[in-house]
């Protein structure tokens, strides 16, 4: 008879043979606005995993880019209070899917953990800064952290055999246009410029041919196209200023995953995935152009191998129609 009895640890427990993990979430301003659609896939990805998502409590934006253009401490002081919220609830770990928030929280976790006997001078004068805003928060300074903020390509990597684990359980019950997108899909993955390049930034996959995302899907039986374009800028936010310089930078993503012969383009960042479907529109208006190819979320196409729908994931909102077959 199995032993059901759950043995607790620190970030997850044991029921059995089977692992529950809990991690903090910071879902961010976008995903609760113009990426509803990734905060869904994602929650409802690892919920069948059997990754308990707690949401941060009273969570505040990042600061992203506007706030470092007020100053420097800014941007860490907001990500900070994040962090400390969530050490309040019990978590040292953190998932972010937005990039900008990733890469916020990161820099505000290395600055809090930094070790007084270890850290270089320069870190520890801007950590003795930090502190001192943090106290004037209301929060209590601390001798050490421990903070660890995942991006969700390094948490579905650090999940990847439960990955494929539930995908074999599930894969002879997927029906429908679900097990058609499955069967016919032939992607490149598009990391974007942003994840693997910034300075300071946890460097998980090589900056310039990352192939983490590519290992995650071949978990669930998709085999991506090779693709000399995957971590070229696709214009980001560019396109509230210079919108014509995104229209072109996307379509030379585009131009590439046709040249790769991919059917579709697989994504984790929101921006990304907006100036490539949102504007592939756009993008044939301009350039005369017939471009009909859909862009995925990784966590919605990880979502269809555990047996989510199409719908359950918001595959239905975008604005480019998945139609995926064997003779596109």
């Amino acid at each position: 008879m199995a032993d059901n009895t759950a043995i607790k640890t620190k970030d997850n427990f044991i029921s059995g043979n089977k692992i529950y993990q809990k991690i903090a979430y910071y879902p961010g301003c976008s995903l609760n606005s113009t990426a509803v659609d990734l905060n869904v896939s994602v929650r409802k990805l690892f919920d069948v995993i059997g990754v308990t998502l707690k949401e941060i409590e009273d969570w505040n934006c990042c600061g992203t880019t506007p706030a470092g253009n007020v100053s420097q401490e800014m941007p860490n002081l907001l990500s900070a209070r994040n962090l400390l919220l969530a050490k309040r609830m019990g978590y040292d770990e953190i998932l972010a899917p937005c990039v900008s928030c990733y890469l916020k929280l990161l820099k505000a976790s290395a600055l809090l953990n930094t070790d007084a006997e270890t850290g270089q001078e320069y870190e520890l004068k801007k950590r003795k800064e930090l502190s001192g805003l943090i106290k004037k928060t209301g929060f209590k300074e601390e001798e050490k952290f421990n903070f660890r903020v995942y991006s969700i390509i390094e948490l579905l990597l650090k999940n990847i055999d439960l990955i494929g684990h539930k995908y074999q359980e599930n894969k002879n019950k997927i029906k429908g246009i679900e097990k058609e997108i499955m069967q016919n899909l032939k992607p490149v993955c598009y990391y974007g410029c942003v994840m693997l390049r910034t300075d300071g930034v946890t460097k998980f996959d090589d900056a310039e041919n990352p192939k983490s995302m590519e290992s995650i899907l071949e978990s669930v039986d998709i085999k991506s196209q090779k693709f000399s374009f995957k971590t070229e800028c696709c214009g980001a936010i560019l396109s509230l200023t210079y919108k014509n310089i995104v229209l072109k930078l996307s379509k030379q993503i585009i131009d590439a995953a046709i040249e790769a012969d991919a059917n579709s383009i697989i994504v984790f960042c929101q921006l990304c995935q907006q100036n490539l479907d949102l504007r592939q529109s756009q993008i044939n208006r301009y350039y005369k152009t017939n471009y009909s190819i859909p862009v995925f979320y990784i966590t919605q196409i990880l979502g269809l191998a555990m047996g989510l729908s199409y719908k359950d994931l918001m595959m239905d909102k975008l604005f480019v129609e998945p139609k995926i077959s064997k003779n596109p």
